[in-house]
């Protein structure tokens, strides 16, 4: 039977690892400490205590560095298979999340998440129910933040411009639109062009937005977008368009709705206005994604097509 109520008198497991990089590569504390990701101060100072704790020498100390004695090398032998049962118990966690699926954590940009993902997650949940997905509702700027921090599983953004290094996948396609009220629009029949659109006072979202970018990057030529008002949500945004006070550009998700029912009509554009775009997942590559992000995502591509 294990004699478990000695445990608060077992080896730190980070000295363990200070012998073995010591037997096996290490010429020198420092060495083995830099192996662990150590200040060398903190790496000697375990060492020491783990010769007090155990009452065995283990290092042997010359101007020429620091080696094993006989004892010590005994000692990262049998340390050695402790580290390595770690590592398995490690990998066999790591293989029972993956198996459950978990939680997977999501952050949307503000179309993205109205207007897209609640498709995608109606047939997701339906046939992995077994999986939970988390949402988080920002700006694109803002979800780009999460992924690089590692706050979320799957980013999910209408910019223009990924973040450089992040792997990412093409999920939606969609494109903005120019909308007004009737009696506004009645008075647009000549298609817009870049150059006259950058001229008219625009209600737009704010900065950081996906949606913002798109405009931008469109009308850069001629100096960006002139701003009438500028709002961090969509349906502020139809409200506002709805009084005539200014034309609005939004996501043709977004507007569909308003289209139909005639609160806003869409305003012609010319060949040379490009505000198409495509909406993609992005994800950290520092982190493995979980078997729940990895059906999410295989789900929202296969879905877009």
């Amino acid at each position: 039977m294990r004699d478990l109520g000695r445990m608060q008198d077992w080896p730190e497991l980070q000295a363990l690892g200070l012998l073995v990089a010591l037997s096996s590569h290490a010429q020198s504390i420092g060495q083995a400490a830099e192996t662990l990701g150590l200040a060398q101060p903190n790496a000697s100072r375990s060492l020491r205590n783990l010769e007090r704790e155990l009452k065995v020498p283990l290092l042997r100390r010359s101007p020429r560095g620091t080696s094993l004695t006989v004892e010590g090398q005994a000692v990262a032998e049998w340390g050695a298979k402790v580290i390595d049962a770690y590592d398995h118990l490690n990998a066999g966690t790591r293989a029972i999340q993956d198996a459950r699926a978990g939680t997977v954590r999501v952050a949307a940009s503000l179309t993205v998440a109205e207007y897209l993902l609640p498709g995608y997650l109606t047939t997701f949940t339906s046939t992995h129910p077994e999986v939970d997905v988390g949402l988080a509702v920002e700006n694109s700027s803002a979800v780009i933040a999460a992924v690089r921090q590692q706050r979320c599983d799957l980013g999910l953004i209408e910019s223009v411009s990924l973040p450089e290094g992040f792997p990412a996948e093409v999920v939606g396609r969609d494109r903005l639109m120019i909308a007004a009220a009737p009696g506004f629009g009645a008075g647009w029949s000549e298609p817009i062009t870049a150059e006259a659109l950058a001229e008219i006072p625009l209600l737009v979202r704010e900065l950081g937005s996906g949606t913002r970018e798109v405009l931008d990057a469109a009308l850069e030529e001629f100096g960006g977008a002139s701003v009438a008002g500028e709002y961090e949500s969509n349906s502020a945004l139809k409200v506002a368009a709805a009084t005539a006070l200014a034309p609005v550009v939004l996501s043709e998700l977004a507007l569909r709705d308003d289209f139909r029912a005639r609160r806003l009509v869409p305003l012609p554009v010319a060949d040379d206005l490009d505000l198409d775009r495509e909406l993609h997942a992005v994800w950290s590559p520092r982190r493995r994604l979980s078997a729940g992000a990895k059906s999410l995502l295989e789900h929202m591509v296969s879905g877009h097509g």
